[in-house]
């Protein structure tokens, strides 16, 4: 029984300084030498004379409960979530998802500028953004695993959005992912409050380039760009006149 407690108590002195596999490793080597010491108290419990019996097994079960706590006290504690999970998980996944998307959006939108202040509505940039040019569906493609539906609902049909309505969705689930506490609610958020803000502002500068309200446009323009300016500061993207801008980026997750 000394010599189990003794591996037990040096396994556990391991299992602060190593790593994720070995922890696991000698966790498991722990649990199984706290097992037998527990079988062994029982048994010599069991076989002792009927005088002590009941306090061999008080002490087989004392031996086997303090073989556990070493086993859970010595267990380095993990990050598991909680009122940190945002920070550590929800930032970086974000970031990983959406940056890129949110970049080519922002590009975009930026080269909008020179027409807008011209009051050129016609200009292909206007299009690149507002139009519906980017393919998220091929159309026209057989859809694997059928079974007996009809041909036409076996058959793809072409699915199309724009940058503007993908930068839309991605600007605002990039903001909900800088969340810094598990409690925080989406919509209380600050840096979404503002980009749902300004989100409404590109939709109302959309129907005054369609109604060819040169004005409107440009002042629209103008209020969400100080918007934008201050939403990249927030989900730690670069400034609006940084290089980040001047190229396109790959929007692939």
């Amino acid at each position: 029984m000394a010599v189990l407690r003794c591996s037990i108590a040096s396994g556990v002195a391991l299992l602060r300084h190593s790593s994720a596999r070995h922890r696991v490793m000698r966790a498991a080597l722990i649990a199984a030498a706290t097992l037998a010491m527990i079988g062994g108290g029982l048994k010599e419990a069991w076989s002792a004379p009927f005088q002590g019996r009941a306090t061999s097994r008080r002490e087989a079960l004392a031996a086997g409960l303090t073989g556990f706590g070493l086993l859970v006290n010595g267990l380095p504690a993990d990050a598991s979530g909680g009122s940190t999970a945002g920070k550590y998980s929800t930032i970086p996944t974000a970031k990983r998802r959406f940056y890129g998307r949110v970049r080519q959006g922002l590009y975009q939108y930026l080269q909008m500028e020179p027409a807008i202040k011209r009051g050129d509505f016609e200009d292909a940039s206007l299009d690149a953004f507002f139009g519906k040019n980017i393919i998220k569906v091929k159309g026209d493609q057989s859809i694997k695993n059928c079974g007996f539906a009809p041909k036409e609902y076996c058959i793809t049909k072409e699915k199309r959005t724009s940058r503007w309505l993908d930068f839309k969705v991605a600007s605002d689930l990039l903001a909900t992912g800088f969340r810094y506490d598990a409690s925080d609610v989406d919509s209380r958020l600050p840096q979404v409050k503002l980009i749902r803000a300004c989100a409404k502002k590109i939709e109302k500068m959309r129907d005054a380039i369609d109604a060819k309200d040169v004005e409107q446009v440009k002042t629209l323009y103008a209020q969400t760009k100080i918007d934008l300016s201050r939403y990249v500061k927030m989900v730690e993207l670069a400034p609006l006149d940084s290089e980040d801008y001047t190229h396109e980026w790959d929007t692939r997750a």
